[in-house]
C-alpha cells in the first residue's frame, strides 16, 4: 500500500528509510508522509536505533555529496580521516528535526537482543531490522511506513511504502 493511503489519525512505526529519502531529497511520497506526521494527521514513532541508523546514514551521504568519502564505503574512510568527520554536521541537525517532527523515539527495552531475537529467527531479518516489530509489538503498533519489503514478512505488519523509491 502507498504511503498516502495511511488512514487519518493512524499511530505509525517509520523505518529509518522513510527519513534518510526525505532528507535525501530522494522522495515527495515520503516527504509528504512525514509532513502529515508534522502537523498531527498522524502518530510518528521509531526506535533509538532507528535514529541513530538514520544519522549514520545521512552522515555518510553527507560525505559522499561533499566529495569527502566515495562510495561503496565512505565509512572506511571516514574512520580513518576524524579530521573529515568533524567537518561533518549537516545530517546532525537533519537527525535533530525528527523530535520537531512530532516523532516519538522509542527506548529499547530490557532483553531487547533476545526480544528481537524471535523475528529475526522466524522472518529472516536482519539484526536492525528486527527491532522495527519487536518496537512495534511493544508499542502496540500494526501499521508501519517503510520502503523495505522484507517487513511484508511478518504476519500483523501492515506496511506502506513510497511509490516514488
Amino acid at each position: 500500500m502507498d504511503l498516502s493511503e495511511v488512514p487519518a489519525g493512524a499511530r505509525v512505526y517509520i523505518d529509518a528509510n522513510i527519513f534518510i529519502a526525505h532528507f535525501a531529497a530522494a522522495s515527495e511520497d515520503c516527504s509528504a508522509f512525514l509532513g502529515r506526521v508534522e502537523q498531527g494527521d498522524l502518530l510518528g514513532y521509531i526506535g533509538q536505533v532507528g535514529l541513530l541508523e538514520v544519522s549514520h546514514r545521512l552522515m555518510m551521504l553527507e560525505a559522499v555529496e561533499r566529495g569527502l568519502a566515495v562510495r561503496p564505503n565512505p565509512a572506511a574512510r571516514l574512520a580513518r580521516q576524524p579530521d573529515l568527520v568533524r567537518t561533518l554536521s549537516k545530517y546532525y541537525f537533519s537527525a535533530l528535526s525528527i523530535a520537531r517532527m512530532r516523532v516519538e523515539v522509542l527506548p529499547l527495552p530490557e532483553g531487547f537482543l533476545t526480544a528481537s531475537q524471535e523475528f529475526r529467527q522466524a522472518h529472516g531479518l536482519l539484526v536492525n531490522d528486527s527491532l522495527v516489530p519487536m518496537h512495534m509489538r511493544d508499542a502496540g503498533l500494526s501499521i508501519l511506513a517503510s520502503a523495505d519489503q522484507a517487513f511484508d514478512r511478518v504476519p500483523g505488519i501492515r506496511r506502506f511504502g513510497p511509490s516514488d523509491v
